[in-house]
């Protein structure tokens, strides 16, 4: 799913006008061509992304908003140099170049960060009005850095510590540690740099680097508590499935009558354990976890803290009394179902806090997106 595009049309507008204004003109060159590849990588990158702060990072690390600006300037240059010579050139492209930068702004209005994004336009605009020539101006911006700030690192930055906090709203410890890790690396950048603004190319390599890095880490632990999940359901539904009550529980009822309903408890019966033990061996073989480890594990732990393990407490207990039973061919004491049957009865098979988020959790949504969105999502 593409970017909004009421978002996208507040910061790319602007170089659409630009495009135009001297496509109109007739202008062909390769500086004019190089201004239409770098807006159609922009347009490109809308489809390819589907968030705005995803879609100003790639426009950033790509160095676009540079490639567009180097363009326009010297396609800029080199039609003043056939209507235009001396000073009175200077100053019709200095007035153009700080008109785009007082369109940016306007067009930049209710963009999120708008605050962070027009400072180093506004500090450019009252530079090019402080009565200095062109040749002066483009010098003394990139003196002072100015030209990358424009990149939009104080951006870029407190992107990181939202992707951040979002990930801690979130219990996503491997993405917390990464994003801790990405804005170390970004910081230390900015201190190498002699304009204090990080090199955009130098930080998507390192950005790109920790994102391979992390994959397989964040994969692995994915696929991990899938598994285990998917265990303690085949463990739960067939120890379930041997109750009194299964006939008119959810799982196993079935509208067209009795003989589909019990051919479902059948099939649980005799099937879970089965594929229980398959999902067993897997988790043996490649991650090296036994049943007995997995409620030790971090995943566990983690989503368990998180408040997104379903099950009680009484009712895990109760399902690691079932493994040992829950074979091929075998059906558990009945000590268990009676067990199973009393829980169910009283339904004190989930927990109650499951899937439900913290007063922590809740006051790092609110920084992030504010209250209203809190009530909005959350308190329906």
């Amino acid at each position: 799913m593409p970017v909004d595009k009421v978002m996208v049309d507040a910061i790319l507008d602007t170089y659409r006008n630009m495009y135009r204004e001297i496509s109109e003109k007739g202008v062909e060159s390769d500086s004019f061509k190089a201004m239409g590849d770098a807006l159609q990588r922009m347009e490109a990158l809308v489809m390819e992304t589907d968030d705005i702060v995803d879609f100003t990072a790639k426009l950033t690390t790509e160095n676009l908003f540079i490639q567009f600006s180097n363009a326009y300037s010297e396609t800029m240059a080199s039609m003043m140099k056939g209507e235009y010579s001396g000073n009175a050139g200077d100053e019709i492209l200095l007035e153009k170049t700080l008109e785009a930068y007082e369109t940016s702004i306007k067009n930049l209005e209710g963009v999120p960060n708008y605050e962070l994004l027009k400072a180093p336009i506004e500090e450019l605009i009252k530079l090019g009005r402080s009565g200095i020539s062109y040749p002066v101006f483009l010098r003394t911006a990139e003196e002072k850095g100015l030209n990358q700030l424009l990149d939009g690192d104080m951006v870029v930055r407190d992107s990181i510590i939202m992707n951040k906090t979002f990930a801690e709203f979130m219990h996503l410890p491997l993405e917390v540690e990464k994003q801790e890790r990405l804005l170390k690396i970004h910081d230390e950048l900015v201190a190498d740099s002699p304009f204090k603004v990080v090199d955009s190319f130098q930080f998507g390599l390192e950005r790109e680097r920790l994102d391979w890095k992390y994959a397989p880490l964040t994969n692995a632990w994915n696929i991990t508590i899938r598994l285990w999940d998917k265990m303690l359901m085949n463990v739960y539904d067939w120890l379930d499935s041997f109750g009194s009550f299964a006939p008119h529980d959810e799982r196993w009822a079935d509208l067209r009558g009795q003989t589909f309903t019990m051919r479902n408890i059948k099939r649980t019966q005799e099937c879970n354990p089965g594929i229980f033990r398959s999902r067993e061996k897997v988790l043996q073989d490649y991650f090296q976890l036994s049943w007995e480890d997995l409620f030790r594990h971090e995943t566990f732990f983690n989503e368990y803290q998180a408040n997104r393990v379903w099950y009680s407490d009484e009712t895990l207990d109760l399902i690691k009394k079932a493994y040992p039973h829950c074979q091929p061919y075998q059906k558990p004491p009945e000590e268990l179902i009676k067990q199973a049957e009393a829980i169910y009865a009283q339904k004190r098979y989930k927990r109650p806090e499951a899937f439900q988020y913290s007063s922590e959790d809740k006051e790092k949504f609110i920084a992030l997106y504010g209250e209203q969105k809190w009530d909005e999502f959350f308190k329906r």
